[in-house]
């Protein structure tokens, strides 16, 4: 038998917390973050997997236009934190359903 199917979500710490002028974002965000948690209850007895993971904040066009001043040293690599996210798939959170931080 091969690997479990598996969902993986990208959130953002904006799914959590409530940061003016970002609400439809925010909004769409915690709903994928449930969405992950109800298709586990539903479709986990099926063998599938889902977790959201938060990449964190990341040296992104996004992340520019959002915060300018930054320190660009301070946010993570975007394709470092891809490898990371690609790892899971390999060790899953045990929890199905979870909300994980992901950094690189």
């Amino acid at each position: 038998m091969g690997p479990s199917p598996t969902i993986v979500h990208v959130s953002s710490d904006a799914s959590i917390n409530a940061y003016p002028g970002w609400g439809a974002y925010s909004v769409s965000k915690a709903g994928l973050d449930h969405l992950g948690r109800l298709w586990a209850a539903e479709l986990g007895e099926l063998g599938v997997r889902v977790f959201s993971v938060d990449p964190g904040d990341m040296d992104t066009d996004m992340h520019r236009a959002a915060i300018p001043d930054a320190d660009p040293r301070t946010l993570a690599d975007p394709a470092r934190v891809a490898e990371r996210i690609v790892a899971l798939l390999d060790h899953p959170p045990a929890a199905n359903g979870a909300r994980i931080e992901v950094r690189s």
